[in-house]
C-alpha cells in the first residue's frame, strides 16, 4: 500500500492541489497538526531533511528504505525486493 502524507507545513487544499498536478493515483493524507512528521522525522538521518522524502515500511514493519531525493530505480529496487521479485 502506498500512501503520500502532506505535512502541516502547506495547507491541506496545497496538498490536494499537487497530488492532482502530479496525476498521483494514491491516497493522500494530510498530516494537519504534524503528528506523523514528529513521529517519522526522529528515524532521519537529518531531522531537517527537505521535501518530499521516501519511506518504504518493510513487510516486517521496519523501514527498508528513507531518502530525500527521489530514485526511482532504487525505490522499485526496494520495493520489488520486499515483494519478493
Amino acid at each position: 500500500m502506498v500512501w503520500a502524507i502532506a505535512s502541516e507545513e502547506r495547507t491541506e487544499e496545497d496538498a490536494f492541489y499537487f497530488a492532482e498536478a502530479l496525476d498521483l493515483t494514491m491516497p493522500v493524507l494530510y498530516d494537519e497538526d504534524g503528528v506523523v512528521h514528529e513521529d517519522w522525522v526522529t528515524y532521519s538521518e537529518v531531522p531537517a531533511a527537505a521535501y518530499p522524502e521516501e519511506w518504504i515500511v518493510g513487510t516486517d514493519g521496519v523501514i527498508v528504505y528513507h531518502e530525500g531525493i527521489y530514485d526511482y530505480d532504487a525505490v522499485v529496487e526496494v520495493i520489488e525486493a520486499e515483494l519478493g521479485g
